[in-house]
């Protein structure tokens, strides 16, 4: 069998040269406005400084239209279109375009800082439709194609299917809605009467029409280009939201005649930036509850505490718990949860003598187990502030059972605390509970203020409960990581660390000093603090014993560190923050999980030094 015949790099390149040549575009007239409006649309898609529809020569690149660049020419040897020619392939936010041969003769570019990197499905997608329309519209400035209009239409003909199209004609005062603008929109598709644009404009929420007519007129007013977000109602009552971009065509008196647009459907977007703020809102609000929650705790564990370094133990054990229970809220907010764990991570941590728990096994979905989460730890935080938990002598009890609808019933009791009193406004926290808690679990939430302390009683239907954990692929569960220097491992034999010599590893800086202080009190001798990875890794040759190292630097893993101590033959210790598996993995070396105490690293140090 023969080989086939081979064509030479430089035939292709040669070939692929003759075709940009014979556009008749190079060394000519820049910024047509049939290129421009191209230009226009993908800088407004994406945003960007620098837009252009670059044709790449033997030695240099010509940009037909452009914004952004101050020179239609540049060097073709490090320029984003010229990588896209050599590959034939799209790089960052650029795409080929190609003749009705396949040849690559330029790119359509986008560029400005931080428009970098592989671009996603969807931008790609609309990128390799600019290519196109590109492409469409060089060939249109051949003398023997259609008129600049009917090109206009095919580019638009073959936009991104996430996009659709519309056409104004002022001198007849019609649009044409693309089937594509159809489907989004549910305006009807073809040629319809304009109305001075009123057909567009119904179809927009009543409250944003006076809003976005001004806008676009403004701004075609300004640039003759727009660019607007509206919303739209539906026959059902929900909203969708629509983002629509548009230029302005004027005919040689500058009059205007056409208005050429693309609506996108952002719903998912908008819906997206809305959760985000919820969730950012509820963050700062268990934020602020929490650091109520460790102020009230370390002041309970000091009025209990004989001595400073009583309370400091039972602070930080206090605190450990705390860090415990927050892990296994996690879990359940993502995975669903057994019952039993949500109420001990949010009691668990608090006062463990002065609160119980119980009832038969119940596995929630993870919206309820979410929903009760929130619940159980406004109310938790409450008896801290101001009820029962406020007291040495305070109780609190949760018990739950199934209801005969299939769902379940969970009551809160305090007693022993100080008389409880109803507030008299409604707090977010009561809100939450009785409002949102009550709707998510698809049943009830009430909350009683009595003189003996708050009560509250929490239902939720039998759509709330699952028959039990979601079954997942072994592989799909997070690797944890197992802490082995646990709190209970403080003993340690006096002076069994004096003398050592200890290289810290941590990005926190508070805790660094902290824990340099501790180490020092027992006699070890620090010989350096490294906050960043590359800090560290300068410090490794340095005289030491043994290191302290944070698994996380600000993002960074300190795997590197511990690979060259560990090829050094120099123990170390890990210390993190996190619970699934963040750590580096694969190191046979103590790990103690923060928030740790000076006696956990004291002793995971005599360890591994054989001093313990």
């Amino acid at each position: 069998m023969q080989d086939a015949p081979i064509v030479s790099d430089d035939l292709q390149e040669a070939d692929r040269l003759g075709a940009v040549k014979a556009l008749g575009v190079l060394d000519g007239p820049v910024n047509d406005p049939r290129f421009m409006r191209l230009v226009r649309l993908a800088a407004r898609l994406f945003d960007a400084p620098k837009a252009a529809i670059a044709l790449v020569d033997e030695r240099r690149v010509w940009r037909v239209a452009s914004i952004g660049y101050a020179s239609p020419e540049a060097p073709r040897r490090g320029d984003l279109a010229d990588r896209v020619v050599v590959t034939g392939a799209p790089a960052d936010l650029a795409s080929p375009i190609r003749d009705d041969q396949g040849r690559v003769l330029g790119a359509v570019v986008v560029e400005g800082p931080g428009l970098h990197g592989p671009a996603s499905e969807e931008d790609r997608q609309a990128l390799e439709d600019l290519a196109h329309m590109a492409a469409e519209a060089l060939r249109a400035s051949r003398p023997d194609t259609a008129r600049m209009l009917q090109t206009e239409r095919l580019n638009l003909a073959i936009a991104a299917a996430s996009l659709g199209e519309f056409e104004w004609d002022f001198r007849r005062d019609v649009v044409r809605v693309s089937p594509r603008l159809a489907k989004i929109t549910n305006i009807a598709p073809g040629e319809l009467p304009a109305e001075k644009g009123q057909t567009l404009y119904r179809h927009l929420h009543p409250d944003d029409r006076e809003r976005v007519r001004e806008s676009v007129t403004a701004q075609l007013r300004e640039a003759d280009r727009y660019d607007v977000e509206y919303r739209r109602p539906l026959d059902n009552g929900e909203e969708i939201w629509n983002r629509d971009s548009g230029v302005l065509l004027r005919d040689a008196q500058g009059e205007p005649t056409y208005l050429i647009g693309i609506v996108q459907d952002i719903t998912e977007r908008k819906g997206q930036e809305t959760q985000r703020e919820s969730l950012v809102a509820e963050l700062d609000h268990r934020i602020k509850n929490l650091l109520t929650v460790v102020q009230s705790v370390a002041a309970q564990s000091a009025r209990k505490s004989a001595s400073l370094d009583v309370f400091l133990k039972t602070f930080a054990a206090r605190l450990k718990s705390m860090s415990s229970a927050h892990d296994l809220l996690s879990a359940a907010r993502w995975r669903g949860a057994t019952l039993a764990r949500i109420a001990a991570a949010e009691l668990g941590g608090l006062a463990p003598t002065q609160t119980r728990w119980d009832g038969p096994e119940l596995f929630l979905t993870p919206r309820a187990a979410a929903a009760l989460s929130l619940a159980l730890h406004e109310l938790a935080v409450n008896a801290v502030r101001y009820g029962s938990l406020s007291t040495e002598n305070g109780k609190v009890e949760v018990v739950w059972r199934r209801t005969s609808e299939g769902g379940f019933a969970l009551e809160w009791l305090e007693t022993g605390g100080p008389p409880a009193t109803a507030p008299t406004t409604k707090g977010f926290g009561a809100t939450l509970i009785e409002d949102v808690v009550g709707r998510e679990l698809g049943g009830s939430a009430r909350i009683t203020y009595r003189s003996a302390g708050v009560t509250a009683m929490i239902q939720g239907a039998a759509s709330a409960l699952a028959d039990g954990p979601p079954e997942e692929p072994v592989s799909a569960a997070p690797e944890r990581i197992v802490e082995t220097v646990v709190a209970a491992d403080e003993t340690i034999r006096p002076g069994a660390i004096v003398g050592l010599k200890v290289l810290i590893v941590e990005d926190s800086l508070l805790l660094a000093l902290e824990l340099e202080a501790g180490l020092e009190d027992a006699g070890v001798e620090v010989v350096g603090c490294a906050a960043e990875l590359g800090e560290a890794l300068s410090m490794v040759d340095r005289d030491f014993d043994v290191a302290v190292l944070d698994a996380d630097l600000n993002g960074q893993s300190v795997a590197p560190v511990a690979e060259i101590l560990r090829g050094l033959g120099r123990p170390f210790v890990f210390a993190t923050g996190y619970a699934d598996k963040a750590a580096p993995m694969g190191f046979d070396a103590p790990i103690v999980r923060k928030p740790y105490n000076v006696h956990q690293i004291a002793r995971a140090v005599a360890g591994v030094t054989g001093r313990a």
